[in-house]
């Protein structure tokens, strides 16, 4: 148990250090510690910077130690999930890129053409087999008369091609002309690798 003067005089050491006490009590202080061993380790300490729990430093080092560690886990297990979820990413879009990317050549089956009479228009009607996005390039031609005149028209759709989509429902484009006036005759042809569909306002 520590004495009474050895707790004085520990409390009065960093003042003694730094010679900011009276003459008497530094000679008080000097001679305790010639006959203190405790006091005289404790200026020692007190020296050399080293005022520490010395039974602490180990426990303390060895917190650190272990804080570290538990990061260091937690950031590969970081690194890990973010890498796992970037690969399902790469190969989600991947998938989808596949599916959606590629272009199929166009057949009779994958699209119908029919006509169809609505607020005194009549419209030629283009539609996709279901969950499929067509694409294809086009020409419009005049239709001339015998008194050289346009009297309608034609489309030409060519390249036909298909593209996979993730929607359910039929695409449709359409092509109208005024019901009953003979100058807007409307027909739509579409010129396929190995057939030709072909339909008119008239029809």
């Amino acid at each position: 148990m520590m004495k009474k003067e050895c707790s004085i005089v520990q409390d009065v050491l960093p003042l003694y250090l730094e010679n900011m006490v009276s003459e008497s009590t530094k000679v008080f202080v000097e001679e305790h510690l010639e006959s203190c061993s405790d006091c005289a380790t404790e200026l020692k300490y007190l020296k050399s910077g080293m005022h520490i729990d010395v039974a602490e430093t180990p426990t303390r080092e060895h917190a650190v130690d272990v804080i570290t560690a538990i990061k260091k886990k937690i950031s590969k297990r970081i690194l890990k999930a973010v890498t796992a979820v970037c690969l399902v990413f790469a190969v989600l879009l991947g998938a989808v890129l596949l599916y959606t990317g590629i272009g199929h050549p166009v057949t009779k089956d994958n699209i119908s053409l029919s006509t169809k009479t609505d607020g005194g228009y009549t419209y030629i009607i283009l539609e996709t087999e279901a969950g499929k996005s067509l694409y294809f390039d086009s020409k419009t031609e005049d239709i001339l008369n015998n008194q050289n005149e346009v009297c309608g028209q034609v489309i030409t759709l060519y390249n036909l091609q298909y593209h996979n989509n993730f929607t359910r429902s039929t695409n449709s484009m359409k092509w109208g002309s005024p019901v009953g006036i003979e100058s807007n005759y409307l027909e739509v042809v579409v010129e396929l690798e190995n057939d030709t569909l072909q339909i008119s306002s008239c029809e």
